[in-house]
């Protein structure tokens, strides 16, 4: 079993070009699915458009002090650094994606699908 693979998607040419929202959230599209995207210190992090808990749109939430991301719902927090478990705990995680700032624009990591013993057949 090796690392995870990612197929690295261009969402915007810079930070400027991406719409902010008041709590510092951006919400881009990636292959038909939309994600969100924030920056903490000079850190960039993609995670789920959705709160697994209730489904509120994680775009109306904000970006806190220790790299959490809170819901606007129900203010559970999210850690970004840690793959998005709540730390609250009550046991939800966030889904979280990879972004990487490059010379040429703003890139969000999707996983690539397996590929299986079975896949060249089937």
């Amino acid at each position: 079993m090796g690392s995870k693979k990612y197929a690295w998607h261009k969402v915007a040419v810079g930070a400027a070009e991406l719409q902010w929202t008041p709590g510092e959230i951006a919400e881009v599209e990636v292959d038909g699915k939309k994600i969100c995207v924030a920056r903490w210190q000079d850190q960039w992090f993609g995670f789920a458009h959705s709160c697994p808990h209730a489904g509120a749109p994680m775009t109306d939430a904000y970006v806190s002090g220790g790299c959490q991301v809170v819901c606007p719902v129900h203010h559970l927090k999210f850690n970004l650094k840690n793959g998005g478990r709540d730390v609250n705990g009550e046991g939800y995680t966030l889904r979280t994606y990879p972004v990487e700032v490059r010379e040429d624009g703003i890139y969000v990591g999707m996983e690539e699908a397996g590929k299986g013993f079975f896949s060249k057949w089937f």
